[in-house]
């Protein structure tokens, strides 16, 4: 399949946006972000700084050990970008109020967000389908 991508994406924001998820490498996911960078989950949840983004991180890569995204589609402009992914992994352990149950998801998302001048996050919304994760799970009908 030929490459989706859009000419005028910024490869290297997204290339490592996907790559530091799926090494696996939670201090390149954070400096994704600039040093005030939120990530709002579409459902709720906002992590705003280094910090509480690093926790997140490692709370998702603690329940799915084998957590990967690949990327679909991309569009960015100088400060604005959008990332079309899919998310698969098995949940081994629990995360939030869903409990570890092994099995396995797949998920369709999407990071709609800006950057600063330096191409860090300051701000994206991460708008992904909790319920087709938690009928996945067989947590939900």
């Amino acid at each position: 399949m030929a490459d989706a991508r859009v000419e005028l994406v910024n490869h290297d924001l997204v290339d490592g946006w996907a790559a530091a998820w799926n090494a696996r490498d939670v201090d390149a996911v954070v400096a994704w972000y600039a040093p005030d960078g939120s990530h709002r989950m579409a459902s709720g949840n906002t992590y705003r700084g280094a910090e509480d983004v690093r926790a997140m991180v490692d709370r998702a890569l603690r329940a799915y050990p084998d957590l990967r995204f690949d990327v679909r589609r991309t569009f960015a402009t100088e400060h604005d970008f959008v990332i079309e992914y899919t998310m698969r992994g098995r949940q081994q352990s629990a995360i939030g109020d869903r409990p570890g149950t092994g099995e396995a998801i797949e998920v369709e998302g999407v990071l709609v967000g800006s950057t600063d001048d330096d191409g860090r996050v300051t701000a994206c919304v991460d708008y992904l389908d909790h319920l087709t994760i938690r009928r996945q799970l067989g947590l939900a009908d």
